[in-house]
């Protein structure tokens, strides 16, 4: 987009101005043209075509991709490819495969350029060259004994201040009251108290209006350069973001001593020498801390409650067992519960870009340079072939160790994905836990929860996979929340 506004520097409109509009329909031509002969020499790699030629996969994709993705393997097999208007998504199936993705090099396939090609627009130029660097230092900075304590203690701080608002309603709708306490447990952790203090509403803000946006199926379709209002929103909220870590920066400058021994994930980089220099990058590297914790939490903590409400005996027993055990943090019945609502809600796709052309082992086919080569970790954890009715949340199966495929690292089997595998697992593995645990215990141990005034949700099927990571539930649930006697 910023490459097609020119700045206006009074008087009459410059010839070049008036060209501009007129240029953008014509490179996207010339792009579509390009895009539609690179794919003739991707004809081995087969393509469902279940609707309307050149972006009909798409948006049958965007529209129901657990579907999709279950029918064009049994269409066409374990490699397909899903055309979009510019690129294309090229699907892998099967244990082997995902061993053979998750494996693969970074300079061969990128973690990083795939996260770009969609969350491009919510960061500025350059931030993805440093993003091994800034997630080295995220990895050190929350993972620091003191720092997760630390973090324990706003988490529990914060669940019993929402818990006991939620106990003075009616009803709450259980994924957005979910949302709101992730997201003032994450910026208080990751960004610190002054930006909780001063900024906490507007973030949540922003960040719900870039979540809507970054899922708009235009952001999938069109290249960064086509200045759609999706994209335009986008930009504005970055831009906002920006202003406010300038703001808060700039006040930490004054007064140092403040700040020195603060445990915020901020100050970890503002005194980490390999992280210190990049402050222009703190924004984006936020924007997408926010995004990669804030919505998989709040569907860990959400579902877990919905499914205990379901599933009444299962609400009964963990709460006697969390009455007898000193850290709820080790306690298995919370454990199991916890990991089984990651294993049957997370989310449909991992990203990567091809940078250089991979032929995919026991086939023919190869995947070129520029492809976004994808996963799924949703459909690995409702295999049948690996987990007994994987439809069904069941808890107890992470009770019955012969039941669930050893996975230790890269060179077993690739059966669990919540937090990725191998050398590609989430560093915020440990934060997110430690806050859904928390925030879990201290609802099933003290309050009593129950559905809302109109009862259960009509469809618990309806999954929102528009979000970046785990889906949410299509509509909300209404419950009710009062604290036990």
């Amino acid at each position: 987009m910023g490459h097609f506004v020119l700045p206006n520097t009074g008087g009459d409109v410059p010839p070049v101005t008036r060209i501009v509009p007129l240029g953008l329909p014509l490179l996207l031509v010339i792009a579509i043209s390009f895009s539609v002969l690179r794919k003739l020499f991707q004809k081995t790699i087969p393509s469902p075509k279940f609707s309307l030629p050149v972006i009909g996969d798409a948006l049958a994709y965007g529209k129901d991709p657990i579907s999709f993705v279950r029918d064009a393997t049994a269409k066409v097999g374990p490699v397909f490819r899903i055309n979009m208007l510019l690129n294309s998504i090229i699907f892998l199936r099967g244990n082997d495969m995902n061993k053979m993705y998750l494996e693969t090099r970074e300079d061969v396939w990128s973690f990083g350029d795939g996260m770009g090609l969609f969350l491009n627009k919510v960061v500025i130029p350059g931030y993805f060259t440093h993003l091994k660097r800034m997630v080295s230092s995220l990895n050190r900075g929350i993972n620091r004994t003191a720092a997760l304590e630390h973090y324990r203690s706003i988490a529990a701080e914060e669940a019993e201040k929402s818990l006991s608002d939620w106990a003075s309603k009616s009803d709450i709708e259980i994924f957005e009251e979910a949302s709101k306490f992730a997201h003032k447990v994450i910026v208080r952790c990751l960004m610190g108290q002054d930006f909780y203090e001063k900024n906490i509403d507007e973030l949540y803000d922003l960040l719900h209006r870039m979540e809507a946006d970054i899922g708009h199926p235009f952001n999938f379709l069109f290249p960064d350069w086509v200045p759609h209002p999706p994209a335009k929103r986008l930009g504005k909220a970055r831009d906002r973001v920006a202003e406010i870590f300038h703001e808060r920066l700039n006040e930490r400058e004054q007064d140092p001593e403040k700040w020195r021994n603060s445990l915020d994930y901020v100050s970890y980089t503002l005194n980490d020498a390999s992280t210190a220099h990049l402050k222009e990058y703190y924004p984006a590297h936020h924007t997408l801390l926010m995004f990669a914790a804030h919505t998989s939490t709040v569907a860990s903590i959400a579902w877990t409650v919905v499914q205990l409400l379901r599933s009444p005996a299962h609400m009964e027993r963990l709460r006697g067992a969390l009455s007898d055990c000193p850290n709820i943090h080790k306690s298995p019945e919370l454990l199991a519960v916890i990991k089984e609502t990651g294993r049957r809600y997370s989310g449909v796709n991992m990203l990567r870009l091809a940078r250089q052309p991979v032929q995919v082992p026991g086939t023919d086919i190869t995947v070129p340079t520029g492809s976004v080569v994808s996963i799924s970790p949703y459909m690995i954890h409702h295999d049948p072939a690996t987990y007994k009715d994987p439809e069904v949340w069941d808890p107890d199966r992470w009770l019955r160790p012969s039941e669930v495929p050893e996975q230790k690292g890269s060179s077993k089997q690739v059966t669990f994905l919540q937090f990725g595998a191998g050398s590609h697992r989430c560093p915020g593995e440990n934060m997110a836990g430690m806050v859904t645990r928390e925030m879990v215990s201290t609802l099933v141990k003290n309050y009593r929860v129950e559905w809302g005034s109109h009862g259960p949700p009509k469809d618990f099927s309806k999954l929102d996979f528009t979000k970046i990571g785990s889906p949410w539930l299509v509509g909300d649930a209404s419950v009710s929340v009062r604290r036990l006697e």
